[in-house]
């Protein structure tokens, strides 16, 4: 398998499917939110416990997971954004 340049993470290959309503994708966006504050959540509730620290190479991918969920969090707003229609180039009275 040849790896194309620059793809050498998942987050490198999402994209919004061509076939996707335009707007706000209001779901996979709340989903994400999710994702990222139970990681959060679970980081949280060990560091306020008595149990061992975790080492810095599982806090640095805890890091890690949270920026891949916020860069896919840009990229549903960001194609949000792109396929909304401002009210006033809808027509219509303003």
């Amino acid at each position: 398998m040849s790896m194309l340049p620059g793809f050498s993470l998942p987050e490198d290959l999402l994209c919004v499917s061509q076939d996707a309503e335009a707007g706000l994708p209001i779901d996979a966006i709340t989903c994400a939110l999710d994702r990222a504050d139970s990681v959060l959540m679970l980081l949280e509730d060990h560091l306020d416990g008595d149990k061992p620290l975790l080492s810095n190479r599982v806090l640095s991918s805890v890091i890690w997971d949270v920026r891949g969920t916020l860069g896919l969090i840009k990229t549903l707003t960001m194609y949000g954004d792109a396929s909304s229609v401002p009210m006033g180039q809808k027509g219509g009275a303003l």
